[in-house]
């Protein structure tokens, strides 16, 4: 997931924005992997398992700005709209994206989420924020849309065999797509947030927690607490790993934003589709087919043709 942020950045150079950008890359697919491997559990047991290391580091490190006497908000107003698309992300986008993953595997996952992302962040730009849409992200939609699409075929990929929540096919790309059009509408409401007076640790801060607080109290109505005496300890450590993993990543992406153009770090941010694919056919066995091959290659081209935005005057390529 590619967020902008503000006050998780660091003044760094180009190589290190650079090295930061892939960091962010690689942690994501190894949130992923970790996420992946996880299939076998209730899904929303494994989204509330990955909100809880942003409540872990940021919370001490509010409650430390609150301390120091460091601005932790300016102003509320945004506060309750935030706290319920953070919601949405957290259910639906976190919750899905782990049903996706447990119906069509790692490698037609991420591309449809991230695919959909793109999309859903230049329509949720335009509704909400009023930016423009220009002629080259239209292009770049519409091949993302025809690579959703490609994805979506049935023989594109199979269902994982462990997989305790698989859905058919079209049931696993929905919930892709959902998950990607959830974080969209989260990061534009994000910049919303920022904007309006409240810090990004803050903001993260009240995410984990909404995410941790729905996300458990959903998980309990599914299965009893006393099953969560039958996950293993290699099942609790790939847990929390695709927590900490997802977290570092984001505080990678965030370095990354410091000195690059977002569409420059969205596009080296990209190389997740590339990764997600070799790990799923490599680590989990998954089927390499012609629909799932032109469909990764379908979205690497929307990505290349949304990063291939003339230079402005800073020399910082144009955002969408």
């Amino acid at each position: 997931m590619t967020i902008e942020t503000d006050s998780l950045r660091a003044p760094v150079g180009m190589v290190a924005a650079t090295a930061s950008g892939m960091a962010a890359a690689i942690l994501y697919t190894c949130s992923n992997i970790a996420l992946r491997q996880s299939v076998g559990l209730d899904p929303f047991l494994v989204a509330a398992m990955k909100a809880l290391p942003t409540i872990v580091v940021l919370g001490p490190f509010v409650l430390f700005m609150r301390m120091t006497g460091q601005t932790i908000a300016t102003s509320l107003r945004m506060l309750p709209r935030f706290a319920a698309a953070a919601l949405v992300t957290q259910v639906i986008g976190n919750g899905a994206f782990q049903f996706a993953l447990g119906s069509i595997g790692l490698a037609a996952t991420v591309p449809i989420t991230l695919g959909v992302l793109i999309i859903g962040g230049a329509v949720f730009g335009r509704i909400l924020l009023g930016e423009p849409v220009r002629m080259r992200t239209i292009v770049a939609m519409v091949v993302l849309i025809i690579a959703v699409i490609v994805l979506s075929l049935p023989d594109a990929t199979e269902a994982p065999a462990q997989s305790a929540e698989a859905l058919p096919v079209w049931g696993g790309v929905l919930c892709a797509a959902g998950s990607g059009l959830s974080y969209a509408f989260f990061g534009v409401v994000l910049r919303q947030t920022l904007n309006g007076g409240i810090s990004a640790p803050a903001t993260m801060l009240v995410s984990g927690v909404v995410g941790a607080i729905s996300l458990w109290s959903t998980t309990f109505l599914r299965i009893e607490f006393a099953s969560l005496g039958d996950i293993t300890s290699n099942q609790w450590v790939f847990l929390v790993l695709g927590g900490v993993f997802n977290f570092s990543a984001f505080v990678a992406l965030s370095v990354a934003l410091k000195a690059l153009p977002v569409v420059a770090v969205n596009l080296i941010n990209a190389s997740q589709v590339a990764m997600a694919a070799t790990a799923g056919v490599i680590l989990f066995s998954e089927p390499v087919t012609l629909p799932l091959l032109v469909g990764i290659a379908l979205t690497f081209a929307g990505l290349m043709v949304l990063a291939s935005g003339r230079r402005g005057k800073n020399g910082a390529s144009e955002t969408p």
